[in-house]
């Protein structure tokens, strides 16, 4: 498990920088949002997720416990 969220983290690490303030991970404002989390729906970069999960199952900003991480893709505006 460490080893997976480890190489998770490398990859969340490795994508290109977003062009919109918004679009940065709340927590660190270093990577692009990647993750959604389940059930309450809140985003980060997986690499801030996971290092989180590593020691703790609630979620950054309301405590609710993490039952899943999805990859977030930005919604196209129309």
């Amino acid at each position: 498990m460490l080893s997976h969220l480890s190489e998770e983290s490398k990859q969340a690490a490795a994508t290109t920088l977003p062009t919109s303030e918004e679009d940065l991970c709340p927590i660190c404002y270093a990577h692009p949002i990647s993750a959604i989390f389940r059930p309450c729906s809140h985003k980060s970069c997986k690499a801030c997720i996971n290092q989180h999960l590593m020691n703790n199952k609630d979620c950054f900003f309301c405590k609710a416990t993490i039952t899943g991480v999805d990859d977030f893709t930005k919604p196209t505006s129309s």
